[in-house]
């Protein structure tokens, strides 16, 4: 064992190598679950779909989402060695879980297999995420943001894959072809980052003692007695809300031609969704340097200001330009700023918990998840159509703003990195 420790580390082992192909994977993640949205019309026509109905299958997906983050962050902390078996298997969960929805025959086996291929995604943070904040303690920020820059090409391609097979495919087709790539994806993991958790500092035969799981959810629940872990967590929360019912409605807004919809075509309404989603290209690695460099909060509270006044815009542009250029401002602060929330977090906790800290921030996003759908469809049917989302999504995020700008943050934790 002290040979195989001692031996010169290979390219896959460097943590360049690593941030680059977890970067590369979480992209193909995003690809499906941004692309999962703009199904969501087509099948609610097809299977003649209430809003109420869509609610709860958008619920289903973030609940599920909630319950792998929350049960899985504390016990992914005590699988380092099998982090890369964990992501290999996401791969191989998205490609069963396609085939599954392709073939749903109504309503019942539909909330099964969202609540399926929720889980894939919502696991793949975890091992990335701690893998990521032990490798880089020194730029915790920037390696984060570029984790998320790969969802971000994910964010952008998964709405104009979707919308353009959409104009001549049934969406049961394009999702059974999804489930290829999924199953190659799932090769090139295992070959890049098979031994992701065993190098990372602390080998097979480390000698410190196992903790128990039971014991890593009671130092989940202990981060709520630092009060600025408390209220980042609570801040993501509303920004987690937020963020899901502007991307889980906007295909809506731009697609269907009732409740106040633009009537747009699948394409178009994914070019649109493109730019809500996946602006974070251009903005995630700079803003993520600049919170390194310069402070979360600093980027924190003007980004989600800038964020709640844009939004609250969207309904007065029509679908022209002005459309185009909001809903790409929208997106520079989408993804980037809730990455920069998970790095504050992870200044504060200790190593070794990363993963549970993770969890219980996309935890309880998804838990709150569940019943923001259903708020959403009330204030659709009732308050105003599609358009009136806008203006409650710019609401929460005015007060995730203002929830940030009061926490005193520390500062941030920057020890000396292990050798990889």
């Amino acid at each position: 064992m002290a040979e195989a420790i001692q031996r010169p580390l290979g390219r896959r082992r460097s943590r360049n190598f690593i941030l680059g192909s977890l970067s590369f994977g979480h992209g193909v993640s995003h690809l499906y679950d941004q692309g999962f949205p703009v199904f969501m019309p087509a099948i609610q026509a097809a299977m003649g779909l209430t809003n109420f109905q869509v609610a709860f299958l958008l619920g289903i997906r973030q609940g599920s989402s909630g319950a792998v983050n929350l049960v899985g962050g504390a016990i992914v902390d005590q699988m380092k060695a099998s982090w890369g078996p964990i992501l290999t298997g996401c791969m191989i969960w998205a490609a069963l879980g396609f085939v599954v929805l392709a073939a749903s025959p109504n309503l019942g086996v539909l909330v099964i297999a969202v609540a399926i291929v929720s889980i894939p995604g919502s696991l793949w943070h975890l091992p990335a995420t701690a893998a990521l904040s032990r490798r880089f303690p020194d730029r915790r920020g920037f390696a984060i943001s570029i984790h998320g820059f790969g969802s971000n090409i994910g964010n952008v391609l998964g709405p104009l894959v979707a919308g353009g097979l959409l104009t001549f495919m049934l969406w049961r087709h394009i999702l059974l072809i999804y489930a290829i790539p999924a199953a190659v994806m799932a090769v090139f993991v295992w070959w890049s980052l098979k031994d992701l958790g065993i190098e990372d500092g602390d080998q097979r035969g480390d000698e410190k003692p196992q903790r128990r799981v039971l014991a890593a959810y009671g130092e989940g629940l202990a981060m709520f007695k630092n009060p600025v872990v408390a209220t980042l967590v609570l801040a993501a929360a509303i920004r987690g809300v937020a963020n899901n019912a502007l991307f889980q409605w906007t295909p809506f807004y731009l697609k269907n031609a009732t409740d106040g919809g633009l009537d747009m075509g699948y394409f178009t309404a994914g070019v649109y969704l493109s730019l809500l989603t996946g602006m974070g290209i251009i903005s995630a690695p700079i803003l993520g340097y600049l919170s390194d460099r310069y402070g979360r909060k600093q980027v924190l509270v003007p980004g989600l200001m800038i964020a709640a006044v844009l939004t609250m815009f969207v309904v007065s542009a029509g679908d022209g330009i002005m459309l185009a250029v909001l809903l790409g401002g929208i997106g520079l602060f989408s993804f980037a700023l809730q990455q920069i929330i998970l790095a504050s977090v992870l200044d504060i906790v200790e190593r070794g918990t990363e993963a549970t800290a993770s969890g219980l921030i996309f935890g309880i996003n998804g838990v709150l998840g569940f019943g923001s759908p259903f708020l959403a469809a009330f204030i659709i049917e009732d308050l105003g159509g599609y358009g009136s989302i806008y203006y409650y999504v710019g609401i929460l995020t005015f007060v995730a703003a203002v929830t940030i700008a009061f926490i005193p943050f520390p500062g941030q934790r920057t020890p000396a990195r292990r050798p990889a």
